[in-house]
């Protein structure tokens, strides 16, 4: 395995791009959409015309049921182009007979009834071209455990989860190809505008164009035009079986960092490969494999923005007058609109942008950024498709509904005055939803400003995008004219004196202090306590080791990790557990620990401080949770714990015996991640 921290690599194209930083929402009020001319002007692809450069690049979304379209899903891909998106490519669709995963779509067994044709039509009539994405995923697989159904290119496993596919012959490669221009022809008497072949990723294409997943001798392996022939052969026959007025774009891999794989000289090759088919209407790249580099395809706040538009330029060199699309971390108009002007790119994908808000592009043109709901970049939406769940997202709350793209709700029937006691991201949705329906919202916060621990998070390396979150809801706050009591601890009696028809609680959690704490370290305070310190006296260097104790298994944890590194000697994590960020998707999972093992942050895995550790002394015992081995860390002046959450529900004890019966939401419910903080604050908000 090669090297992979070199910045080639994994910040391909960075020292560019990070000098345009992410805009304070209070910079992108005043846009409008004369700053962007170019990101609105149109194009044309295929023979076909885009009204402007936005693309709703593919995203699962598990909306499809024994392989059927359904409403859910025609909702979703309609919202992005009601929200203003010139074209929508759809997720991965079954577009070969051995292919009948239930979460897919079927095209070309192309089961009775007009799914296909209401699918298309839902999102054409928004002048919007629609697209289907044909992919196979060969060996790889990111879900847990193994595909005992997976085809693939040779007897290799696959490097994530070692399935070990069946070995296609040349003859079923061969009918691959006229079954995937079959339903290419499918997809056009459908209404479908185009489609989008996923060559990348460690997917079956990008596997057919490794040295190291291809080790066929037939004429679909050997030499680099040898191994391109499975989709340089589909390109031409899709071709062929649509005619000229078509869309074929090409999603080819870029860098997969994978001893062997595609490199970017290789990639440069295999894009004029596909240059000289003819075939294709546009190209675009991607980056990692079905490896330890899985994570590289979906950048980050941990590094700059726009991480590969730089490469991606260059690589497009080799398809002269080839239309380019441009993606990874483009989250704002302002990014989008001087990539296209500097001719980095022609077109611009908008992947987790739009999960977040289908009506970017609506919003950007019109001068309403500061209305839009702006991506995380946590990758939560990810997590959930690849943990079998419909697609979710931290800063939308209302995907999958019919009204979802530049939604504002109705007006109530009848007018209330409700009390929110909590300023966090929770009780901040409840409020600016409730004030927006019309009713008087007064809102408390114990702290002088909003956002609660996800402020706090923001601060941390590579939490920035959590501000997006309560930037959102406060400027929502103000539009519809909440009333903010901050640094206010609301009590029983401050809540009666506003006469409230309804209370609603987000007043937050405490992380639980641990038992073997019993026996000494009262003045140890929580990640969260500690790590609010330390980023208050950032600037002071601190000798000695920071402990923390990880029994929470979140990013926070890891982020605050890499705070400590910058000013202790040495940061060491324990966990009881048999390894650190159980609760983290892969992709998530696999950039924290090459992080942590870059910064020579210290993993200790099924241990834990033994009861009447020497907390005071400098000293820990930690004990293995299966053995007798013990272990000891010294030198240690920073020790810290970071466990599950029990909500702070004392105001309801009392409000209760006052005849209020309050709804609570978020950690004060019960321990609650981001994304269901703010799912619950907007229901309740509705619900009122």
């Amino acid at each position: 395995m090669p090297q992979l921290d070199r910045r080639s690599f994994v910040l391909a194209g960075a020292a560019v791009s990070a000098a345009t930083p992410a805009l304070p929402s209070a910079a992108l009020a005043a846009t409008s959409s004369e700053n962007f001319p170019r990101l609105f002007s149109p194009i044309e692809l295929g023979g076909l015309r885009l009204k402007n450069r936005v693309v709703n690049a593919a995203m699962s979304t598990r909306f499809v049921d024994k392989g059927v379209p359904t409403e859910a899903l025609i909702n979703y891909h309609a919202n992005r182009a009601r929200g203003g998106a010139a074209m929508v490519i759809s997720e991965p669709v079954n577009v070969m007979a051995r292919q009948t995963s239930p979460r897919r779509v079927h095209v070309y067994s192309n089961p009775p009834g007009d799914g296909l044709k209401r699918w298309a039509e839902a999102v054409e009539r928004h002048d919007c071209r629609m697209l289907l994405q044909i992919q196979d995923s060969g060996r790889g697989r990111n879900e847990p455990g193994r595909n005992m159904e997976a085809f693939g290119v040779s007897a290799l496993p696959d490097d994530l989860s070692w399935t070990m596919p069946h070995t296609l012959d040349t003859d079923e490669v061969a009918r691959s190809i006229d079954e995937i221009a079959t339903s290419a022809r499918i997809a056009r008497e459908a209404g479908f505008s185009g489609v989008e072949i996923s060559a990348g990723h460690g997917h079956l294409f990008h596997q057919f164009l490794s040295a190291q997943a291809n080790k066929r001798t037939d004429r679909f392996g050997g030499d680099l035009d040898g191994r391109a022939r499975f989709l340089t052969e589909t390109l031409s026959a899709i071709r062929a079986a649509v005619g000229a007025k078509f869309i074929i774009g090409v999603k080819l891999p870029g860098e997969d960092g994978v001893e062997g794989g595609v490199d970017l000289k290789q990639a440069a090759a295999i894009t004029a490969l596909v240059h000289r088919t003819g075939a294709a209407s546009y190209i675009t790249y991607c980056w990692g494999a079905h490896a330890e580099t899985l994570y590289t395809h979906l950048p980050d706040n941990h590094g700059p923005v726009t991480p590969y538009v730089e490469t991606i330029r260059d690589l497009a060199k080799s398809a002269p007058g080839v239309p380019v699309a441009a993606l990874g971390l483009i989250t704002r108009a302002e990014q989008a609109e001087s990539i296209l002007t500097g001719k980095k790119a022609d077109l611009i994908m908008i992947g987790r942008p739009m999960v977040a808000d289908p009506a970017w592009a609506k919003k950007s043109s019109e001068g309403r950024t500061d209305q839009i709901r702006h991506c995380v970049s946590c990758n939560s939406c990810w997590a959930t498709i690849n943990t079998g769940a419909n697609i979710r997202c931290d800063n939308n709350p209302r995907i999958e509904t019919p009204d979802e793209a530049d939604w504002w709700p109705k007006q109530a029937e009848k007018k209330k005055r409700v009390v929110v006691v909590g300023g966090g991201i929770a009780g901040l949705e409840a409020a600016w939803v409730a004030a927006a329906r019309g009713h008087a919202v007064t809102l408390f916060s114990a702290s002088k400003d909003v956002g609660g621990k996800t402020r706090l998070h923001s601060g941390l390396p590579g939490g920035r995008g959590l501000a997006n979150i309560f930037d959102f809801q406060r400027a929502s706050a103000a539009r519809f004219g909440v009333k903010l009591e901050l640094g206010t601890t609301a009590t029983a009696a401050a809540v009666l004196e506003l006469k409230p028809d309804a209370v609603i609680m987000a007043t937050g959690a405490t992380m639980i202090r641990p038992a073997f704490l019993k026996f000494g370290g009262e003045e140890i305070v929580d990640l969260r306590q500690a790590a609010a310190d330390v980023a208050a006296n950032i600037s002071r260097r601190r000798s000695g080791t920071a402990v923390i104790y990880d029994q929470d298994h979140t990013a926070m944890t890891y982020a605050a990790a890499e705070l400590f590194k910058e000013v202790f000697d040495r940061v060491v994590i324990v966990t009881p557990r048999e390894r650190i960020a159980g609760d983290e998707a892969v992709v998530t999972r696999q950039a924290i620990y090459r992080r942590l093992a870059q910064k020579k942050i210290e993993i200790i895995t099924s241990m834990a401080p033994l009861a009447g550790s020497a907390f005071k002394t400098g000293a820990i015992n930690l004990g293995n949770v299966y053995s007798d081995e013990t272990r000891m860390i010294d030198g240690v002046t920073l020790f810290t714990y970071a466990t599950s959450r029990a909500g702070n529900t004392a105001l309801e004890s009392d409000l209760r015996a006052r005849g209020i019966a309050p709804v609570l939401v978020g950690d004060c419910f019960a321990g609650r991640t981001v994304m269901t903080a703010v799912t619950e604050g907007h229901k309740a908000g509705m619900a009122v």
